[in-house]
């Protein structure tokens, strides 16, 4: 597996300039509504509506991924 789209629940736009500040090395494209940053070794990007995760080595890192985000989300994680 190479590739994923994980598609969200709902319309995360509004929190994407704090999610970012969150994440190391995260750029935040306000204009676009785009955020790009690594996660381990794989390339993350986030729109309003959906995560595109590229170069995965396997299934454990999507939930490894999932659940940072998660956590970035209700504000309970910093970093990576």
């Amino acid at each position: 597996m190479t590739r994923a789209v994980v598609k969200l629940s709902g319309d995360i736009s509004s929190s994407m300039p704090r999610i970012s500040t969150f994440i190391e090395g995260c750029a935040y494209n306000p204009k676009a509504n785009l955020m790009g940053f690594r996660f381990k070794n794989m390339t993350i990007t986030v729109e309003p509506r959906q995560i595109n995760i590229g170069h995965i080595e396997d299934e454990t890192m999507i939930k490894t991924f999932i659940d940072f985000f998660v956590a970035i989300v209700n504000g309970t994680e910093k970093s990576e």
